[in-house]
């Protein structure tokens, strides 16, 4: 009986656990069931990121390459199979990546790449960057990527991204053709229409100078006046589109600020005379005597403001302020401010008077002439110096405009006070201390204009000269003829100055020549430089006179040298005739219209009178054969540029840096001198990027020089009656 009652209790025990057996059972079933489905869910969500990977790889336009942490392949787009002959197989199966880019790039620019994909390995930053190569004849320019492929922290493959961009760099390419068509259009338009404008201007300068007829001088005033004033605008908008394109340069040169201001105040108190408007100036006497700046861009801005007052102020006065303050050892913050009585600016047209071509309150200024460029250029060449231009103005009383621009400075001492500076700025013309009539001077240089400076600085001494223009010339010059001194330029197409000097050396009585280089490269050691190549001493061009007197005291014979009397500064000229004594003309001061007109092309007269020897007729000379045959220069070293030949674009930029320093360019100098050096070094992005600013800087002094000299270039030596007229004719002014 108890048997039987522990056989129920087992049978209900039993009953309970395989109902609860077939409840788990169920559950698992359920579960197993979900189980599939979410297994069956995630292999469909994995076959379709699957299907929209290889999609994307598919349709994708660039040349992609995924890689597993050993840099062996795993997919790539269809774009790299029209670059390359492996298989999609073999890709799949695993090709190292050197392998699968062996047809894709150079073997220099392949390197490259797995360098910057190994440094991606090791989670180093790897910028993209871009490379140029050719598959199959085509030139491809890529922007290339690679980037990390990151899992459980892990970098578990590459991403290698080639984004095809030739079409971008080639429209580039064309666009920035096009601005330098733009650019060059523009320049040589406004050479072109320049040339007949300083034909009229000049043709309007002899009927105001040679004609009786009060009627036809005041039509020829009218003429002059309306050509200056579309040369203005023509300057203005060349100025504005080289802004525009970035070819505007800042080139710093040592700036004497004496000169500078001088120059300015004389250009503005010409435009104010007759008219009831003072110019003051406010001219901190401490200013440093010279920095490093672009004069002629200082100047075009200081111009344009003060040309702004000029036009707006009818009575009154216009004050020009200036002050420094010096920032360290080396650099002076210079400010400037410029404050007219003037008509004045509305406050709503403040923001607006910097703006291209925009003139404000154009119904009370609609008589007052202008592009509305001015001050536009002037703010953004401010802008280039490191300054800010700010203005303040109350309506009807009068405008202030002030910047203020850091320089580096050459000379510490301060300019004094400029009212006597001004007074003194007349060209004293240097003294010679010496005369060597009975000598014999050699000159060689390839360089026309160069020859003229060095002989006509010698032309005070009494010496003989023989300028010849090359190397062989000057060998068979030395072969037929002794000479006491030998200038030898050094840098010379064909036979150089230090070949010359060899061959020299090797001739009979060649050891006991004195030659001195001629050079325009000018560096520390040079004395010891030349020395060394076997030259007694060496000169720099331009050649100042002071520097000639010593080489010519030091290496002359003492017995060709001759006192000079201490009282006129002349030669002893007891028994000898008043023809044979040399004077030059004496140098007075210069015509405000003529330095006004040279200032504009960033001539300096003061420095090129002071290469003459304040010899009017050899700076005469000197711009004459500087703008003879400049137009065939200027294309040939356009030509050269072209081509690429830069070693006959070295031997032009040469010629052209020592030519306009002489005269007294001093900035397009030494654009000339950095591009011959860039062009020495085989710089091409530095050439490309400022030859542009030389040529048209080069056109500009030309033009000037051009129009300084009222047309009268040619003179001939019939025309030269006498000493009186023919400063006349050059300087009509000083009438």
């Amino acid at each position: 009986m108890d048997n039987e009652k522990q056989l129920i209790l087992e049978n209900k025990k039993l009953s309970r656990e395989i109902k609860r057996l077939k409840k788990d059972n169920e559950m698992l079933r359920i579960a197993n069931e979900q189980a599939s489905r979410t297994q069956a869910y995630i292999q469909k969500q994995h076959s379709r990121q699957l299907f929209y990977i290889a999609q994307l790889l598919r349709t994708s336009p660039y040349l992609e390459v995924l890689t597993d942490e050993k840099m062996i392949t795993v997919m790539t787009s269809d774009a790299y199979y029209r670059y390359s002959s492996i298989s999609r197989e073999k890709i799949r199966q695993g090709v190292p990546v050197r392998e699968a880019l062996a047809e894709v790039l150079e073997p220099e620019a392949l390197e490259k790449l797995i360098g910057k994909c190994e440094r991606t390995l090791a989670r180093q930053p790897v910028e993209p960057y871009f490379l140029r190569s050719t598959i199959h004849g085509e030139q491809i320019h890529w922007r290339i990527t690679v980037s990390a492929m990151m899992m459980d922290d892990e970098v578990a493959g590459l991403n290698i991204l080639f984004v095809d961009e030739t079409d971008i760099v080639n429209a580039m390419e064309k666009a920035q053709a096009a601005d330098r068509a733009k650019s060059n259009f523009v320049s040589n338009m406004s050479h072109e229409i320049r040339t007949p404008m300083n034909a009229i201007n000049g043709m309007a300068e002899f009927i105001l100078r040679d004609s009786r007829d009060e009627e036809a001088r005041q039509h020829a005033a009218a003429i002059k006046s309306a050509s200056n004033s579309l040369l203005a605008i023509i300057n203005d908008i060349l100025d504005f589109s080289k802004i525009e394109n970035g070819r505007m340069e800042i080139i710093e040169a040592p700036c004497s600020l004496s000169s500078l201001i001088n120059d300015v105040a004389t250009m503005i108190q010409f435009r104010l005379q007759g008219r009831p408007v003072d110019l003051k100036l406010d001219i901190d006497e401490n200013l440093p005597a010279v920095v490093y700046a672009d004069e002629v861009r200082l100047k075009q801005v200081l111009i344009n403001l003060l040309g702004n007052a000029v036009k707006f102020t009818s009575r009154g006065s216009i004050t020009w302020k200036m002050s420094g303050k010096p920032l360290d050892e080396m650099r002076c913050r210079l400010f400037t401010e410029i404050r007219d009585t003037g008509i004045g600016i509305k406050e709503q047209d403040l923001d607006k008077i910097f703006s291209s071509f925009t003139q404000v309150d154009t119904k009370r200024n609609r008589t007052v002439e202008g592009t509305g460029l001015g001050l536009a250029i002037s703010r953004r060449i401010v802008e280039m110096m490191g300054g800010k231009i700010r203005v303040e103005s109350v309506y009807g009383e009068g405008t202030a405009f002030s910047y203020s621009i850091v320089c580096q400075v050459k000379d510490w001492s301060g300019i004094g006070h400029i009212e006597d500076k001004r007074r003194s700025f007349t060209v004293q013309p240097f003294r010679v201390t010496v005369s060597a009539k009975g000598a014999k001077a050699l000159v060689v240089d390839d360089n026309e204009m160069n020859r003229t400076v060095t002989s006509g600085i010698l032309r005070p001494y009494g010496i003989a000269v023989t300028a010849v223009a090359g190397g062989m010339e000057a060998i068979d010059a030395f072969m037929s003829e002794k000479y006491d001194i030998i200038f030898l330029d050094h840098m010379m197409p064909g036979m150089d100055g230090i070949e010359t000097l060899q061959r020299i050396r090797q001739l009979p009585n060649g050891d006991n020549a004195v030659v001195v280089a001629l050079t325009a490269n000018v560096f520390s050691g040079a004395a010891e430089e030349y020395k060394a190549q076997g030259f007694q001493d060496f000169l720099a061009k331009p050649v100042d006179p002071q520097n000639m007197d010593e080489v010519l005291k030091k290496h002359l014979k003492p017995s060709l040298l001759q006192s000079f009397d201490t009282g006129n500064g002349l030669p002893e000229t007891a028994g000898k005739k008043e023809k044979d004594v040399y004077r030059p003309k004496p140098a007075g001061a210069l015509a405000s219209s003529v330095r006004e007109a040279l200032a504009a092309g960033g001539i300096s007269t003061e420095k090129g009178l002071h290469y003459c020897g304040g010899d009017w007729d050899l700076y005469k000379d000197l711009l004459y054969r500087f703008v003879q045959g400049a137009e065939s220069r200027r294309k040939d070293l356009q030509s050269f540029f072209e081509a690429g030949d830069l070693n006959n674009y070295v031997i032009l930029a040469h010629a052209l840096k020592s030519a306009s320093g002489t005269i007294g360019a001093d900035a397009l100098s030494e654009l000339a001198r950095k591009l011959e050096m860039a062009a020495k070094g085989n710089r091409i992005p530095f050439i490309v990027a400022n030859h542009a600013e030389m040529m048209a800087r080069y056109a500009e002094a030309e033009q000037c020089v051009a129009s300084a000299c009222g047309g009268s270039f040619p003179i001939s030596e019939e025309q030269k009656t006498t000493e009186e007229e023919d400063i006349l004719e050059f300087f009509p002014d000083k009438g």
